[in-house]
């Protein structure tokens, strides 16, 4: 994303070397970001350039030794930004026509874009079948994949479809208008017209005229075999079987020939909508399956466990043979994750939290009682300058920037090295004195410079603000659930203001030095669920006592499970 982490401005970056330079002097000023619209992780991106290999973007380094930051995001291709791609382009065909909308992205993330016109209207778009389409009020724009619900096309004459296709570096949205008579007719979201009724397609209105000219002929009563077969076919469509719905449709040809033109013609309509369904649902139910068999060879069992319950839910009624064996890998699979022994668990959480605390305290404790001296903030403020300098040194090193910027970061550098003083290791300062030669902005020594002043979060705002934080931390480990720091802004919502890293790690430290001396880390809970705070947790557990190298990630890693288990135990019965 373009601008910041909540920016709905979506960008492609090219794969060939040659065109990421053009990207470059494009884009030269902009920022780039993991989006939190795209179900991102909110960390900062930068491009990177490669020759022998595709270029792409990656997150910052959160500092020297802690390389790439760890992000969950699920989906990464072109696609992902879709329901961003649609905004865009309905905002753009509406300004044309002298209209406006508001438009906002329901959970889950990418799966559907609602739009409220100007004039009282709304309407969803549904990018995939995650959230069940609702029919009454108004029509829902469908994605081109997926299926409709029985006798959508009777009662509504026709749907929208909708997809994202790629034209170079941007990506195009076409506007489709499928019915029962008439094959599918897509067209560019730019050809569309708007009316008091919403948008409009050429397809459309003239499938309105038709049925016009051509009302439909007064009901006659059905016979009650046709009726079963009718709703036989809504039945399986609605429970999601394949096996069933195409059962029904091939044997029904010896049937078709006894009825009457009448009730053959509504038995066709009705094997018209299930045949649609049919050929749109079974290549939904090959993908997951396909997603369930590469889960399985990677051995990725989260995934595994999510694909296979759709899976089963897809093939109550009968699989193939394919699926079947494709089942049985899955099955097999969880059998062995769920039954294997794990007899170094429990030891490996205590000695991980033997490094988290430097002497056994009472019993059930996991920290020390917390110190408050004069040397700890002083230790605490250079923690902070150091993380400050390896995060500029990392910016400088990965960030393609203006030269006006470069120097205002460079002064920026310089404030941090002093305020880091002796902490400062000396690799870190051969960093920095590269860089300042590099650059030569090098005009003062650092005693002479004067800081420029802050804008920071006051004192205050900071301690109401881990109030806030820690309240809701209580909420989550008594839930037993970790919390990312971008869900913890949706909970907390103006209670938690924006803030710098720094502001952050400082917000973090005021949470747990809150806690009493046998109670485990509460922001445990969000670094097991956001690693890029793992690093606050560090600093905020040496500040209380701890000895958490800098250096050593997978310590840490084994330092946050134990700890977050530990404090899920505390406040499950609080």
């Amino acid at each position: 994303m373009i601008g910041n982490e909540h920016s709905d401005v979506p960008v492609v970056l090219p794969v060939a070397a040659i065109e990421l330079d053009a990207f470059r002097r494009r884009h030269r000023g902009d920022s780039f970001w993991c989006g939190l619209l795209l179900g991102g992780c909110g960390a900062r991106l930068a491009d990177k350039l490669y020759v022998d290999r595709q270029c792409h973007f990656q997150h910052y380094p959160a500092g020297h030794h802690v390389g790439e930051a760890v992000c969950r995001r699920r989906g990464v291709g072109e696609s992902s930004a879709d329901h961003l791609y649609v905004k865009g382009a309905l905002q753009a065909s509406l300004a044309g026509h002298g209209r406006a909308a508001q438009f906002s992205y329901p959970d889950p993330i990418g799966s559907v874009l609602d739009v409220d016109l100007d004039d009282g209207r709304q309407f969803r778009v549904h990018l995939d079948g995650r959230v069940r389409p609702v029919w009454e009020g108004s029509v829902p724009f469908l994605g081109a994949g997926l299926p409709l619900e029985p006798g959508t096309l009777s009662r509504c004459r026709y749907v929208y479809r909708v997809r994202v296709q790629s034209e170079g570096a941007d990506r195009r949205v076409w506007i489709g208008t499928e019915s029962l008579a008439r094959p599918t007719e897509w067209v560019p979201l730019a050809d569309c017209g708007w009316t008091a009724d919403g948008l409009v397609t050429e397809a459309a209105q003239r499938i309105l005229k038709d049925s016009r000219a051509d009302p439909l002929p007064r009901t006659q009563p059905l016979p009650q075999a046709v009726t079963r077969l009718i709703r036989g076919l809504e039945s399986a469509q609605r429970s999601g079987t394949v096996e069933h719905v195409r059962r029904l449709c091939e044997g029904s040809g010896s049937f078709l020939e006894t009825l009457e033109s009448h009730a053959r013609a509504q038995a066709e309509q009705a094997l018209a909508e299930a045949r649609t369904w049919l050929e749109g649902h079974m290549g939904y139910q090959q993908s997951v399956f396909a997603d369930l068999e590469r889960a399985v060879g990677d051995k990725r069992a989260f995934d595994v466990r999510e694909h296979y319950n759709r899976a089963t839910a897809l093939t109550r009624r009968g699989a193939s043979a394919a699926e079947l064996q494709v089942l049985q890998k899955a099955r097999l699979f969880l059998q062995e994750k769920n039954h294997q022994p794990a007899p170094d668990t429990a030891a490996r959480r205590r000695q991980a939290l033997d490094r988290l605390a430097p002497a056994p305290p009472r019993a059930g404790a996991v920290l020390p009682p917390r110190p408050d001296t004069d040397d700890a903030r002083v230790r605490r403020q250079q923690q902070e300058a150091v993380l400050r300098v390896q995060r500029l040194v990392a910016e400088h090193q990965q960030t393609h920037m203006s030269p006006r910027r470069r120097e205002e970061k460079i002064r920026e550098l310089q404030d941090a090295v002093t305020a880091a003083g002796s902490a400062l290791t000396g690799r870190l300062r051969r960093q920095v004195r590269a860089l300042r030669d590099k650059y030569a902005v090098d005009k003062t020594a650092p005693s002479e410079h004067v800081p420029r002043p802050a804008a920071g979060l006051s004192d205050e705002t900071l301690a109401a603000a881990a109030a806030a934080v820690r309240g809701a931390l209580m909420r989550v480990a008594r839930a037993q659930q970790t919390l990312t720091w971008a869900a913890l802004k949706g909970q907390l919502g103006a209670a938690l203001p924006d803030m710098t890293d720094l502001e952050r790690q400082r917000l973090i430290a005021l949470v747990d030095a809150a806690s009493q001396r046998d109670e485990p880390l509460l922001s445990s809970v969000l670094a097991a669920a956001d690693p890029q705070l793992a690093e606050a947790y560090r600093l905020s557990a040496n500040l209380l006592g701890g000895r958490l190298p800098a250096d050593d990630r997978e310590v840490l890693r084994d330092v946050i499970d134990a700890d977050v288990h530990h404090t899920h135990a505390y406040w499950h019965p609080r």
